[in-house]
């Protein structure tokens, strides 16, 4: 090893500790070995002092070494236990032991210590690396997110001094050139465009840091809401929406909300024009632990190389003299879909409508 190493041998076995004491000092190994013979006394000295690296025995005088492990905060542990079963190292690895070793009346273990120690702290050394990474990437995420919301909000102000001028321009000057009209009305036409984007970035900004915590919600009642609200657009549309029963969910309500406003929305927006639009909205599990939300329509579809790039921010695929909109919708369904853990994806043709999957889990991880 290039730097020493402050490990704690947690052995009951006074023959095993002089053992592996007298393994370190014949290899020379660059360890400062601290022992303790308890669980008690390896508890008080983790609470006095860091270690790099525990050696943890099995079965302890006062106790177990998992009982140890369970208190352990990010210090690679090893057991070293005289007999285990199938299950106790199970049980080990899952609660975070980097390795077993298992004692042998050779005593060939003790030779599998160095390469054993020396895994474990490059396994160890990795994640470091890779917290520090993700630690990064999350305070640059929120950098980005903070940029967006301010300056969504800075740009709003100068967008409205532009429409309100351009609507003094149009009705306080009777004897406007007409081409100096039309570009006045494009030029109100394009702020108010602009404007619409301004709003929907924000909302695609602030979905990851700004959302409420998730709760047990009935998404039959959400999606009823989200119906009743839009009611006007149904009924102009001659719309027919079927829900099934949906489920509860552990999630953030107003973004639920928000995600069904959306779905909904585009199978309206995406009718055909000669068809009135038949939306079914129903759930089905897929493991014990999550279900599937579907939202099926009968509308003009997409062609399947168009799948994935949909759940891209401004992404559209038809002229805004077609269907309105910024193209940011399900760009924020897939960002709700992400904070809570789950997946969005489409099903689609370009004859027989489309059918949003969205799988989320039943409650959420800890």
């Amino acid at each position: 090893m290039d730097a020493t190493l402050r490990i704690l041998l947690v052995e009951n076995n006074s023959a095993d500790q002089i053992a592996i004491q007298r393994l370190f000092q014949s290899q020379k190994l660059e360890y400062e070995l601290v022992m303790a013979d308890s669980l008690a006394q390896a508890q008080e000295y983790l609470d006095a002092a860091p270690y790099d690296l525990i050696l943890l025995d099995y079965n302890l005088g006062d106790g177990t070494g998992l009982e140890l492990l369970e208190r352990i905060v990010d210090t690679p542990t090893i057991f070293i236990a005289g007999s285990s079963t199938e299950e106790e190292i199970i049980k080990a690895m899952k609660a975070g032991a980097y390795d077993f070793l298992v004692k042998d009346t050779q005593m060939n273990y003790l030779l599998r210590i160095p390469s054993t120690i020396e895994k474990a702290m490059k396994r160890k050394g990795a994640e470091d690396q890779l917290n520090c990474y993700l630690a990064e990437l999350e305070r640059s995420n929120e950098e980005l997110e903070n940029f967006a919301f301010v300056a969504t909000h800075d740009l709003n102000e100068p967008l409205r001094k532009i429409i309100s001028f351009g609507n003094r321009l149009l009705d306080t000057t009777k004897d406007l050139d007409p081409n100096a009209k039309v570009y006045a009305e494009k030029m109100q036409s394009a702020a108010k465009r602009m404007q619409s984007m301004i709003d929907d970035l924000l909302q695609y900004s602030v979905v990851s840091n700004r959302g409420e915590p998730f709760r047990p919600i009935d998404l039959n009642k959400v999606a009823q809401e989200v119906i009743e609200d839009l009611e006007t657009s149904i009924s102009e549309a001659k719309g027919v929406i079927r829900m099934e029963g949906l489920p509860i969910v552990e999630a953030d309500p107003a973004q639920m909300r928000q995600l069904f406003q959306n779905l909904i929305s585009n199978a309206l927006k995406f009718h055909k024009k000669e068809q009135a639009p038949k939306i079914e909205l129903f759930a089905k599990p897929v493991r014990k632990d999550s279900l599937e939300i579907n939202v099926k329509d009968n509308g003009i579809g997409l062609r399947a190389e168009h799948k994935e790039n949909i759940f891209q921010p401004f992404v559209r695929l038809h002229g805004r003299s077609d269907f309105e909109g910024s193209g940011i919708g399900l760009a924020i369904c897939k960002k709700i879909v992400t904070r809570h853990n789950g997946k969005i994806e489409v099903s689609c043709s370009d004859k027989n409508g489309s059918t949003f999957k969205v799988t989320l889990p039943v409650k959420q991880p800890s």
